[in-house]
């Protein structure tokens, strides 16, 4: 599940978890993954790259993969 904690990891890190201390990336598989395959989609969407069919399985996903609406909308704001 992606949260708060995660998204303050992932903005530290700019999106590489090489650059978090070894303590700190413990246990950030599999939440790591799909955050990183979230902020591409969403990048690619703002950009005009995908689908309006693809667009809606995004939304579809960040709901089911993000802790609540908060989680959500800090996402779609992020820019890495």
């Amino acid at each position: 599940m992606i949260d708060h904690a995660l998204l303050d990891l992932y903005e530290k890190s700019k999106g590489d978890p090489g650059r978090l201390p070894e303590e700190e990336r413990n246990g950030l598989e599999p939440g790591w993954t799909v955050l990183d395959e979230l902020s591409q989609d969403l990048h690619m969407i703002r950009h005009g790259y995908t689908t309006d069919g693809y667009a809606k399985h995004v939304e579809r996903r960040l709901k089911r993969e993000c802790a609540d609406e908060s989680v959500v909308a800090r996402l779609r704001a992020m820019r890495l």
